[in-house]
């Protein structure tokens, strides 16, 4: 497969990556969990003084309560770990939702199986509604050589 040495490089790489990613949910994480916070208290004093709060307050407290508890997740659980273990199990029983379109330089490589697994049964953007409604498929000429 890959010798040692590039093998070491794509592991530094890739934990520079995870890194930055992980930093960056932290930092997504600090901003938006400052502002859903003073939006909550605000919502939660005006409560407690026995003022009027509109009903639709309570979507952005549980939307953003969602979203973060997400992010809190990824910067800080194990999320990654998850969504890593995920991705093994793509990798080793469903390779079939990862073949490329026929003309990529590296379709070559997987097996007719891999290739039919799922690429019969799918649809052409274009051929789906609303698409066919307004804009249908034109036949083209083929290209010149």
């Amino acid at each position: 497969w890959v010798d040692t040495g590039i093998a070491k490089r794509m592991m530094v790489q890739r934990e520079i990556q995870l890194a930055l990613t992980i930093a960056r949910t932290r930092d997504t994480l600090f901003v938006f969990g400052s502002a859903w916070g003073m939006f909550a208290s605000g919502v939660v004093t005006a409560k407690a003084l026995g003022k009027k709060v509109p009903p639709v307050a309570g979507v952005p407290l549980v939307v953003g309560g969602l979203i973060l508890g997400n992010l809190y997740d990824l910067a800080y659980g194990n999320k990654m770990l998850r969504v890593a273990k995920e991705a093994e199990e793509i990798l080793e029983y469903e390779r079939g939702r990862l073949v490329p379109f026929k003309q990529a330089p590296f379709a070559k490589f997987y097996t007719e199986a891999e290739k039919g697994a799922l690429w019969e049964d799918s649809t052409a953007v274009g051929d789906l509604f609303p698409n066919r409604f307004y804009a249908p498929r034109q036949e083209l000429p083929p290209p010149k050589k």
